[in-house]
């Protein structure tokens, strides 16, 4: 059974792959060309029909022939609508492979957020991007320096692999994570600061206050 499932998977994706070719290369995901590939396709089909079989076998069969149009123009119309969802749902996603985490074990309190900031803080956990901008405020007696580096640690707690390894495209494109997912103290984070922090943190993991960072971060999320 799972291989039957794994198999069919395979299938399945190498079908999704070649509509979703068809209807972003030829239809161009757009509605006027469905209509447009549906009128054609039928036209020809009704065509061909009628020469092979004759117009008066065409007159007297029309009911089918309609019925066979609307199948068409509801498939057809279903996959324009399925592609256009996919579009939609990869926009609504980031690009990095959380770690499981029972969420109903995060120790929220540790990191004062409300509950609107917890959803969107789930968000993050299911790989998608937030609505809203949790505001991070943990660290505040320490100066700016400490929110970026728990938010570093966090991260590198959260995400398969770490951080400590980001470099050029990947690490921007971390960066970028984090400004379109929280504010600092209300205040937006800026990408300089970010570098300037991290490089910072990460030279400083075996000191004192960075490994009470990172043991605050792991009882916050239930590790130990």
């Amino acid at each position: 059974m799972e291989k039957f499932i794994l198999e069919s998977g395979k299938a399945l994706a190498r079908l999704r792959t070649v509509i979703n070719d068809f209807i972003e290369d030829k239809i161009e995901g757009n509605v006027t060309n469905v209509i447009l590939f549906i009128l054609a396709f039928f036209v020809v089909f009704v065509t061909s029909f009628s020469l092979i079989f004759g117009i008066q076998t065409l007159i007297y069969g029309y009911v089918y022939f309609l019925i066979i149009f609307l199948i068409l123009a509801i498939i057809l119309i279903w996959l324009a609508i399925f592609y256009e969802s996919d579009k939609h749902l990869e926009t609504d996603r980031h690009n990095f492979k959380v770690q499981p985490i029972d969420k109903y074990r995060i120790r929220f309190e540790y990191i004062n957020i409300d509950k609107d900031s917890k959803e969107q803080f789930f968000r993050l956990l299911k790989g998608r991007k937030v609505q809203e901008k949790i505001n991070f405020t943990v660290g505040n007696k320490s100066g700016d320096s400490a929110n970026h580096r728990i938010l570093f640690v966090l991260f590198d707690e959260l995400l398969v692999g770490g951080i400590q390894d980001f470099s050029g495209e990947r690490k921007r494109d971390f960066f970028q994570l984090l400004m379109n997912s929280f504010l600092m103290n209300n205040e937006p984070l800026k990408e300089n600061t970010l570098k300037t922090s991290f490089s910072a943190w990460k030279n400083d993991q075996e000191k004192i206050n960075s490994r009470n960072q990172r043991k605050f971060i792991r009882q916050m999320l239930n590790k130990e």
